[in-house]
């Protein structure tokens, strides 16, 4: 599902984003290396796509030409776990 890593509400993921476009819900960048698919922390400039140019803000817009919105898997996998823990102490009583 394609989230704001930030507040994780669901982006449309046929909407257009550009450097400027912010999230419908916290106004944080949509832009940002947070909410890219190829965001990789440790990996080279912390990119999988290998990008030359380091972008020193993380968080911040971006002119990345790379840049993918990506899915809020962090949160996603928190969520199931969540499921998962709830159902196995329902059937577990």
């Amino acid at each position: 599902m394609k989230a704001c890593h930030h507040c994780h509400t669901t982006i449309d993921s046929l909407m257009s984003i550009g450097t400027p476009t912010l999230c419908p819900h916290c106004s944080k960048p949509l832009h940002s290396c947070y909410n890219c698919r190829f965001y990789s922390p440790g990996a080279y400039h912390d990119c999988l796509e290998g990008v030359d140019e380091v972008i020193e803000e993380k968080m911040e817009a971006n002119f990345c030409d790379s840049f993918m919105l990506g899915d809020d898997e962090q949160h996603e996998n928190k969520k199931r776990a969540e499921a998962k823990a709830r159902a196995e102490a329902f059937f577990n009583i």
